[in-house]
């Protein structure tokens, strides 16, 4: 008897994980199909692209350099999501998610695109680090900035327990070829409990994937914001008999993301 086996993949960093499998990337085209124009350019006026960067170092911790003219410099990791620029009364936040790899003292810089790559704001890591306002592992909340405020144009946040079975959700999605955000439909398959947090099962109305790069991507239904892209979830197929894998680790259509909390703006 074959027995599918399902596993998570954070969707939204320089490395994809998945529960200690590696996940492959694969080419999606997003579609706009079924999503109204006020809907879809109401995402990408308040999305933010986001990109940390950290040195490269070895075992030892120590950076790692390049000959670049004749002159050394030191290699950079780089990390990418998205994020929602959102308003509560007179504050001002980005939403975004909660896995970030290179969130360490390691830390140099920040950068904060819009949808179309003009850079908003660049922050120190330290700096960075300062205007996290609440985290949970799921989602987290910045202080906006003067620059990000007067660049993007803020959504209203919403209540995820509004949103049921079978309602469609607009998604801020940046397709790996090419970084262009875009803006895709996704069906609320149910709503679930992940280590602990309150999640969205998700399905791609078009069959496509999400995979690294969109993670933090805002999620809004009836033009509010109520959650972030977390998640990708992987498939593979075992001989339940004998536990031979058949089939390698493959993507679906199938996605997670975490439910805005509740009051979240106003901690």
């Amino acid at each position: 008897m074959v027995r599918k086996f399902l596993f998570i993949s954070l969707a939204g960093l320089l490395l994809t994980v998945s529960l200690g499998f590696t996940n492959f990337k694969k080419t999606v085209l997003a579609s706009s199909d079924t999503i109204d124009a006020e809907a879809q350019q109401q995402i990408l006026d308040a999305t933010v692209r986001i990109t940390l960067f950290a040195p490269l170092t070895d075992d030892a911790d120590n950076p790692q350099y390049v000959t670049v003219d004749g002159q050394q410099a030191i290699q950079y990791v780089v990390g990418e999501g998205l994020g929602t620029l959102a308003r509560s009364g007179s504050d001002v936040f980005i939403i975004t998610h909660d896995h970030w790899t290179l969130l360490t003292p390691n830390l140099t810089k920040v950068q904060f695109h819009n949808v179309v790559g003009e850079l908003l704001l660049e922050v120190s890591g330290a700096d960075f680090q300062q205007m996290i306002r609440y985290r949970d592992g799921g989602t987290m909340v910045l202080n906006a900035a003067d620059e990000l405020v007067s660049g993007l144009t803020a959504v209203s946040p919403g209540d995820s327990r509004s949103v049921g079975k079978n309602d469609i959700v607009y998604l801020a999605y940046r397709q790996p070829e090419n970084g262009i955000v875009s803006v895709v439909a996704m069906l609320v398959k149910k709503e679930m409990t992940y280590k602990g947090k309150a999640i969205f099962k998700l399905t791609s109305l078009n069959g496509k994937f999400v995979v690294e790069g969109n993670s933090g991507g805002g999620l809004l239904f009836n033009h509010q914001l109520v959650g972030n892209m977390w998640g990708t979830i992987l498939e593979r197929q075992v001989l339940r008999e004998t536990g031979e894998v058949i089939s390698p680790l493959a993507q679906t259509s199938l996605s997670l993301a975490a439910q805005l909390p509740n009051n979240i703006l106003l901690q």
